[in-house]
């Protein structure tokens, strides 16, 4: 009888208690040890997943609702001194992007970067450069021995009036614009079509910007006609198609 009342009393809940789920004050001690590494300097989620072992700044935050008060419980609050990433110079970015590039052995995309558990997040690249493919033209630049490029700037196309563009004598300029000097870089991930070489992986290389069927013979400047080409495939290819 006595069984019987205790399950009449039972209540039904949708919730469900995870038994994997890592208790409050074992995330409250990990995220210690990850201040401890950082010297109690304001971090970021990204920072914590570096360097965390037991469990994800994700499930920190499911836990603490902010990040801000997983900082607070172990008394990291926001007037706590926080890492300029303003301040770190380009040369030390550069050599971060050289060593990950050479391991890799091609650019590396947003998720190879981060699973090479870089000193630098993908995000300050970005900052520093306007975005990852501009920072990537400007590594490649600067290991061709060139001036750094300015900064790429966004733009609102919505704000911007609307012009009659003549695409025909465009096409027909010789001079490659920056713009599209930078996608086809990119579209052959800065590397020599013909022999493979990019300054990230062969120091001294030079890319150049080729027109597939010669300029002097009626070739178009367009993105179908033009390909990366290190300085000796160039040489070595003239003015023939």
């Amino acid at each position: 009888m006595c069984w019987c009342n205790s399950m009449s009393d039972f209540q039904f809940k949708l919730e469900r208690c995870r038994i994997d789920k890592i208790p409050k004050a074992e995330m409250v001690e990990e995220l210690k040890k990850v201040a401890q590494f950082y010297k109690f300097i304001r971090f970021t989620r990204h920072d914590y997943d570096k360097i965390a072992k037991i469990c994800k700044g994700s499930a920190i935050l499911a836990e603490f609702g902010t990040w801000q008060n997983a900082l607070d419980s172990i008394g990291i609050g926001l007037k706590t001194k926080e890492v300029d990433r303003s301040i770190i110079q380009t040369q030390t970015l550069f050599d971060e992007m050289e060593k990950i590039w050479k391991s890799l052995g091609h650019r590396p995309s947003k998720t190879e970067w981060d699973l090479a558990k870089p000193k630098h997040p993908y995000s300050t690249y970005k900052r520093r450069f306007g975005s990852w493919t501009s920072a990537c033209q400007q590594f490649i630049e600067y290991k061709m021995g060139k001036p750094i490029l300015v900064e790429e700037k966004k733009i609102n196309i919505t704000q911007m009036p609307l012009i009659k563009i003549d695409t025909k004598n465009q096409k027909e300029k010789r001079e490659i614009p920056l713009k599209i000097r930078l996608q086809v870089f990119k579209r052959d991930n800065f590397c020599c079509t013909l022999c493979g070489k990019s300054p990230a992986t062969h120091p001294g290389t030079v890319l150049h910007i080729d027109h597939i069927f010669p300029y002097s013979k009626g070739g178009k400047t367009t993105h179908g006609n033009l390909q990366t080409l290190c300085a000796e495939c160039n040489w070595g290819k003239g003015n023939k198609p």
